[in-house]
């Protein structure tokens, strides 16, 4: 047995993508400001969705700004993200997603972009739980980076999630994702924009 020590580095590679949990205060105030929300935004957004609705950039960003400079530690940590810089918010927007809504493959305007969620049915989250096949599922997000299929075959080349309330994405807005359509009644609803360069 050839017990030789074998010293190896391996390399995080790619975009940046960051998850945690926003706070139940924090949530209730994007809702709060998604509720009072009057200017249809479809016609800017990839989605196929009846209701999206423009949100006031500044007071999303000012709520979650502090997930954002964490998002910059964690790459700054992990050595996964160059030097950004001083970034704003430039829209955003409210997403109610009914059933056989969903989001196409698509990327986002500016530097990063994010999506929270806010309302997870429990049909829906039923629905999930029951699906049977290979993808994510009902109401899955994925985020995938522009590889062919046989570039890809062999490494990781795509993250997939069944968010709940309170989840929260960060990413660089190149970064391709969609989310998948769902049958359950009721309206999942999320929040997405954009940070771009402050002038």
């Amino acid at each position: 047995m050839d017990n030789e020590a074998i010293s190896f580095t391996h390399y995080h590679w790619g975009p940046l993508l960051y998850s945690c949990k926003v706070t139940p205060k924090r949530c209730a105030q994007v809702l709060d400001l998604c509720h009072k929300a009057k200017e249809l935004y479809t016609h800017e957004l990839a989605g196929h969705l009846n209701q999206e609705l423009k949100l006031p950039a500044l007071k999303i960003f000012n709520i979650l700004n502090p997930y954002f400079g964490s998002y910059v530690r964690c790459g700054e940590e992990t050595k996964l993200l160059t030097k950004l810089p001083l970034l704003t918010m430039k829209v955003a927007w409210v997403n109610y997603m009914k059933a056989g809504d969903f989001n196409p493959p698509h990327n986002h305007d500016g530097v990063l972009s994010f999506v929270l969620f806010l309302k997870v049915t429990d049909e829906l989250k039923k629905e999930h739980k029951e699906f049977k096949g290979t993808s994510i599922g009902p109401g899955g997000i994925e985020f995938r980076i522009a590889l062919g299929r046989q570039q890809g075959i062999h490494s990781i080349d795509s993250n997939k999630f069944f968010p709940t309330e309170g989840d929260l994405f960060i990413f660089p807005a190149h970064l391709e994702h969609w989310v998948y359509p769902f049958k359950a009644k009721g309206t999942r609803i999320s929040v997405s924009g954009n940070l771009g360069k402050k002038k």
